[in-house]
């Protein structure tokens, strides 16, 4: 039952949730039109690709920062993105995940206290739970950026339209 939760929490909930909005989060700064099928391929290269970095033994720091260049690199060879709005895109997203973990951090030290917080970081088992709490804010995030985001462009359509 264990190893099961934790496939869930870590993998499912963990590496592939948040490459899937990762990637949409991406989409949606380059205000690109997402095509379904190069969004999933797209989503599954990046969640295998940060599975095999997380594995690698190297620090943390590196670990996104070569995640980043992939991301960069499938985002413009692949799906065609223009080269500086998306070195942009994918630095905010990555940026969004760490106001994710701090927010679902600092909530947890609150409620808990910093003893308890210790304890849940140092069990493999339950540290998994905030890494998959900080992928649900990140995607509350980038679901609400994409309605403002979308909503500024149809006010800056609707004015232009008025005016010409």
């Amino acid at each position: 039952m264990e190893f099961s939760t934790m496939i869930l929490t870590k993998y499912i909930l963990g590496f592939a949730l948040q490459s899937f909005i990762l990637v949409l989060g991406v989409y949606i700064f380059n205000k690109q039109k997402l095509i379904l099928r190069d969004y999933l391929i797209t989503s599954v290269l990046v969640t295998f690709v940060t599975f095999f970095m997380k594995s690698l033994p190297i620090s943390v720091g590196v670990q996104t920062i070569m995640n980043m260049i992939f991301m960069y690199l499938i985002c413009v060879v692949y799906l065609k993105m223009q080269p500086y709005i998306t070195i942009r895109s994918t630095a905010l997203c990555v940026v969004l995940i760490l106001i994710s973990e701090m927010i679902v951090t600092a909530g947890i030290v609150m409620m808990y206290g910093q003893t308890q917080f210790q304890s849940i970081v140092s069990s493999g088992s339950q540290r998994h739970y905030i890494g998959t709490m900080a992928n649900i804010v990140f995607t509350i995030i980038i679901i609400a950026l994409y309605f403002i985001l979308d909503r500024k462009g149809e006010y800056h359509r609707s004015i232009s339209k008025q005016d010409s």
